[in-house]
């Protein structure tokens, strides 16, 4: 593993840990639904704006649930997996996932740039591979 699939690694893992950080806090607010698509995580962190958030979902527990188990699968796709094939672009879709159930608004976007990095050295690789 070189030193750019280890950065794009740990930027998904810490991506994936970010946004399953939303996710005990939306449970604990309870079985309402949300306002808006717009939410907040943690209302009470206001150093932080309440987290902001994302949600399809109309019931926070489920959203918190949803956020947490994406979480998880970005940084273990993240960790695992980001040296595949497809590995970057599966990265990005699970981050992409991840801001829809409420993994908050920077996390993903971390998540989809180590998804990047990995597509773009898998390119790189593959097309070294065809010239040597």
């Amino acid at each position: 593993m070189n030193k750019f699939w280890f950065a794009a690694s740990a930027i998904g893992i810490f991506a994936g840990v970010g946004g399953a950080s939303h996710g005990p806090c939306e449970i604990l607010q309870g079985t309402v639904a949300p306002a808006n698509i717009m939410i907040q995580a943690w209302p009470r962190l206001t150093a932080l704006s309440g987290e902001p958030a994302m949600t399809l979902i109309p019931n926070f527990v489920l959203t918190g649930f949803l956020t947490i188990i994406m979480g998880s699968l970005v940084a273990a796709w993240a960790g695992k997996c980001i040296e595949n094939k497809m590995g970057g672009l599966t990265l990005i879709l699970l981050s992409v996932v991840m801001l829809l159930v409420g993994g908050g608004i920077v996390p993903p976007f971390f998540g989809i740039a180590a998804g990047l990095i990995g597509v773009l050295f898998n390119y790189r690789e593959k097309k070294q591979g065809a010239v040597d």
